[in-house]
């Protein structure tokens, strides 16, 4: 069983020169905001989780599970894993576009304001979605 040192000094690694290559690539040509290093967090809300680790990159879509109104856990599901010695840059950038736009699908327009956001963002007002911008001030349910 893994160590939490060893998880520590496998983060603190650099990636391999390919790997590398990759999240340069997409840190530079990607039309939207990133955080993060090993693990980028692309647009704001997010719209795509890349992970980059010594031996694959892994794409997730961002998720949350609400358990109560106002309480959530981030559960982001993975699209598919590229690994190096058999995948390509080309790969990597259709899964990550790919997972964008299912991301973009899940956004639903203010009912008040007419803005797409995200669902984790939105509230109901009488049946109707509802961004947190237009709520302020009124008890609705998230």
């Amino acid at each position: 069983m893994p160590s939490r040192l060893l998880d520590a000094l496998l983060l603190a690694m650099p990636l391999p020169q390919n790997l590398e290559a990759w999240r340069q690539h997409l840190k530079s040509q990607l039309p939207y905001p990133i955080q993060g290093a090993q693990t980028l967090f692309i647009g704001d809300p997010t719209l795509v989780i890349v992970a980059f680790q010594h031996d694959k990159v892994e794409v997730f879509l961002p998720a949350i599970q609400w358990r109560h109104h106002d309480i959530h856990t981030a559960k982001p599901r993975s699209q598919g894993i590229i690994e190096p010695h058999n995948g390509s840059l080309e790969q990597l950038l259709t899964l990550v576009e790919e997972t964008i736009a299912t991301r973009l699908k899940s956004f639903h327009e203010c009912s008040c304001c007419g803005k797409r956001s995200a669902p984790e963002v939105l509230g109901s007002l009488q049946g109707e979605p509802v961004c947190r911008d237009c709520i302020k001030g009124r008890r609705v349910l998230f």
